[in-house]
């Protein structure tokens, strides 16, 4: 059957939250364009660097097993947690433009019943921008204030954890997985850290964790923290930036992709807004992710070349940067925290599916990985 992907496009790659920061900077990037379109003074945008496959599978970064279960860790012991509350700190740079806000991260529940607010502020030239994801367990919102006008989606979590039961795709060999469960990863919880972190598992493969002292910022005090390094997993770069529509779904292998990718990266480079690395900091003790940090394709920590252990280093212009402190975990949280009543304008639009495409997205690369470890081993036919 043809491949049921839709296309995504590069705003979308690790589902907005992964990058949320991004939606703070909505409306001064939108005033960029238009000034650019319009042919009024701006800023001139530098010229993408020639990004290859090279660039993307940079051999400073050496991913390892370890960091893809450091990060599982992670998720579990989040699902473990009765609660948690803290505050945040981000900043994105796109376009040479800064911006920076505050915002808080409130987290009650387990599994299925999980509770999730997460709010983002952020002002530029006097204007407001905000982005609030609250869940109460039935239905998971999103509210989106920017310049350019007010978005409020809304996803029916009941509804998600029937279709999720289903996998409509096929797996290796043809055969149809309708009864396949999804991941757990997928399920315990939508939105929140937890979705972020199997976000981050599903597109990038990090190498093996390494203790560092903690930044002050953080305020973790004697607590040490693992670092990671991100890249991108190639099958999902190819899923984002490259054309597979015309790829038959079932024979969608590593290899496959992998020239795909090369084809499109050889015919210009990546969007600048595309993050090309990513750094995790998680605490040691708690496995808490306090720091999430991407660097853009031009940042010199995105470099090929740099000495592997140079990476580790703080950006001074990071694509996007969350940081979070005064981290609490297990207390009694109100459950009118996690409540969300919409306004009668603008009117709410359901985004159920799109989580679904969401969940298939992510199968589809891991089936892909899964036949090409297949092939890996299979034996080579016998000579006649």
């Amino acid at each position: 059957m043809k491949n049921k992907l839709r296309h995504l496009t590069a705003p979308t790659l690790v589902l907005a939250l992964a990058v949320v920061a991004y939606l703070l900077a909505e409306p001064i990037i939108n005033d960029w364009r238009a000034a650019s379109q319009q042919g009024k003074p701006t800023q001139p945008e530098e010229t993408a660097p020639d990004v290859g496959l090279r660039r993307v599978l940079a051999e400073n970064i050496q991913v390892d097993a370890s960091g893809d279960h450091q990060i599982l860790l992670a998720i579990a012991r989040l699902e473990q947690r009765s609660s948690v509350t803290a505050r945040i700190l981000h900043q994105a740079n796109i376009h040479g433009i800064h911006l920076g806000g505050k915002g808080e991260y409130l987290q009650s529940e387990r599994g299925t019943h999980r509770h999730v607010r997460w709010l983002l502020e952020s002002q530029h030239d006097g204007v407001r921008t905000s982005f609030l994801q609250s869940s109460d367990g039935r239905f998971l919102w999103t509210d989106r204030q920017v310049a350019t006008g007010r978005r409020i989606q809304r996803v029916d979590l009941w509804q998600l954890r029937r279709m999720s039961k289903l996998d409509l795709s096929d797996d290796s060999e043809g055969r149809s997985t309708e009864s396949a469960p999804f991941s757990p990863q997928l399920t315990a919880g939508y939105g929140g850290l937890p979705m972020l972190l199997e976000s981050l598992r599903a597109h990038f493969e990090f190498t093996r964790p390494r203790v560092f002292r903690a930044p002050e910022s953080l305020g973790l005090g004697s607590q040490p923290v693992l670092g990671m390094i991100g890249r991108w997993r190639p099958e999902s770069l190819a899923v984002v930036v490259a054309d597979l529509s015309q790829i038959d779904e079932s024979l969608l292998a590593p290899a496959t992709m992998t020239k795909q990718l090369e084809q499109r990266l050889a015919n210009g480079p990546l969007p600048a807004q595309l993050p090309i690395n990513v750094l995790v900091l998680l605490g040691q003790n708690d496995l808490f992710p306090y720091l999430i940090e991407y660097r853009a394709i031009d940042d010199v920590l995105a470099s090929a070349d740099l000495a592997s252990e140079s990476l580790f280093q703080l950006s001074r212009a990071p694509l996007t940067k969350l940081e979070f402190f005064d981290v609490v975990f297990d207390r009694e949280i109100d459950g009118g925290e996690f409540l969300y009543s919409a306004p009668d304008e603008p009117a709410w639009y359901d985004g159920t599916d799109q989580y679904v495409d969401r969940m298939r997205h992510i199968r589809t690369i891991r089936l892909a990985q899964q036949r090409g470890r297949q092939l890996a081993t299979a034996p080579s036919d016998p000579l006649h």
